[in-house]
């Protein structure tokens, strides 16, 4: 151990080292001299002493006899010159990856400080069940197996994949083998791997138009070519997708409830997607990802029902039904894809959060999530219908077109009112609105703005509809 004497003299050392090497010391200036050194910094004069001979014998220094002690202006070494911050140029990125760099992947404003009021896609915080989740975390904990203490399969857990099989038979309708079950990080993950697997590059695909941002983009990045169709209330239009893309290879739906629109497929549009299938060996992925959420009329039950040539594959998450966060979504897949799927999953990470997926199959294991959904969607009907409500009596620059299902409505906008500026001022009244135009792959056929209203409190209703007709009044005055 250095004596404390030896420990001072070595940061004088350095310290002076270093003002002599960045420049703060000049070439050839004088170093104070040691007394007043010592005094300044409240050591030992010997120490500066003892300094200033070592920084001699290494060169840095020259004493001068009868004059001082100086900055030697033959350097024994430099200062080493900052590190320049690495620029990735643009020309660095593959023609690919300069394309992937521009594909959009949401229109939703994700500024945590803008808040979540109006914010479109996204579940009430407020609702999620806290102290039944970490009931079920500390269970699963507390037995570490040797399956949570590893890997997680990437396949997902067993157990999960049972819960997750009985759960869709019981509220969906849908029989589901958990062998074909195949546990993802979120409905994107399972778009993504599906395509990569399914599609090869250049292959046209159908996308609804107006549609799911990030899962065309999804295809974008597996190099397919994604062909706009015509959405409407009804949902994608079957007939001008064949007229558009006969033979395409894939088409992305959303049959109960399609973005941003909420158009339900009906019957005769599902079995003729099946139809165009089944002739031309195309896949179909349904995104079912908010079905649970229906206010008017009877829940459909998903197209994979009525697959019969085992040509679609079925994605749901957990998302808006427990919380974003928790990064679990599911897919299943057609018996002769399964292994091809896992693989492809394995390739892409290491699985999903063990820990997650076990407390997550504990808490439908105990019979909790179907009694916390009916509690959301009675909560999120009163917060649709307040939201509603407050806008009919308030705003009157904007039209709410009330959808049947989902988290979220369109709000059409009157021609006046431009709707960048009022996706600006709403943002600035915080409100986390989204702006229609980019949902549209092609040209926007309607102006108008997407809301939420599951996250945004029944008591905030009357104040939310207020700060929006001012966002409207100031965008179409400016």
């Amino acid at each position: 151990m250095l004596a404390p004497d030896q420990t001072r003299q070595n940061a004088v050392f350095d310290h002076l080292r270093n003002s002599i090497l960045t420049g703060a010391l000049p070439s050839g200036g004088r170093l104070p001299p040691s007394r007043s050194l010592a005094q300044e910094l409240g050591v030992a004069r010997q120490t500066i002493v003892l300094a200033y001979e070592r920084l001699a014998a290494e060169g840095y220094v020259r004493g001068r006899t009868g004059s001082g002690t100086y900055v030697a202006t033959d350097l024994p070494d430099q200062a080493p010159a900052p590190a320049a911050t690495p620029v990735l140029a643009a020309a660095a990125l593959s023609a690919r990856g300069a394309m992937l760099a521009a594909v959009p992947v949401s229109a939703s404003a994700r500024d945590p400080a803008l808040g979540l009021l109006l914010a479109p896609g996204l579940p009430a915080p407020d609702l999620f069940p806290v102290k039944a989740w970490a009931r079920c975390a500390s269970r699963v904990m507390r037995p570490l197996s040797g399956e949570l203490s590893s890997y997680p399969p990437p396949q997902g857990l067993l157990v999960l994949r049972e819960q997750i099989a009985a759960h869709l038979a019981a509220t969906r309708g849908l029989v589901a083998d958990p062998g074909c079950i195949v546990v993802t990080s979120g409905t994107q993950q399972a778009l993504r791997i599906a395509a990569d697997l399914l599609l090869d590059p250049g292959d046209p695909v159908w996308v609804e138009d107006p549609g799911y941002i990030a899962g065309r983009g999804a295809l974008l990045a597996a190099g397919a070519d994604p062909q706009p169709i015509p959405s409407d209330a009804e949902g994608i239009d079957v007939a001008a997708g064949v007229r558009i893309a006969a033979n395409a290879r894939l088409a992305l739906v959303a049959p109960s409830h399609a973005t941003p629109l909420g158009g339900a497929l009906p019957i005769g549009r599902r079995l003729a997607l099946l139809d165009w299938a089944r002739r031309g060996a195309a896949w179909v992925l349904e995104d079912d990802c908010d079905s649970e959420f229906r206010w008017e009329g009877k829940p459909l039950p998903p197209l994979a029902t009525l697959d019969k040539a085992g040509q679609v594959i079925y994605c749901g998450t957990f998302s808006k039904t427990l919380a974003p966060t928790l990064r679990i979504g599911f897919a299943i897949v057609p018996p002769p894809l399964v292994a091809a799927f896992v693989r492809l999953r394995t390739l892409t990470d290491r699985g999903t959060d063990g820990f997650t997926q076990a407390t997550l199959a504990e808490f439908m294991r105990q019979g909790l999530l179907a009694p916390h959904i009916r509690k959301m969607r009675t909560e999120y009907a009163r917060r649709r219908d307040a939201l509603l409500e407050a806008m009919g009596r308030v705003v009157r620059h904007a039209t709410a077109l009330a959808a049947p299902g989902g988290l979220h409505m369109v709000a059409r906008l009157d021609g006046g009112v431009d709707e960048a500026g009022a996706v600006r001022a709403c943002r600035t009244r915080d409100l986390a609105v989204s702006p229609l135009r980019a949902y549209f792959a092609g040209e926007a056929r309607m102006n108008g703005l997407v809301i939420g209203f599951a996250a945004t409190p029944t008591a905030m209703a009357g104040e939310v509809a207020r700060r929006l007709e001012a966002a409207l009044v100031h965008a179409a005055s400016g």
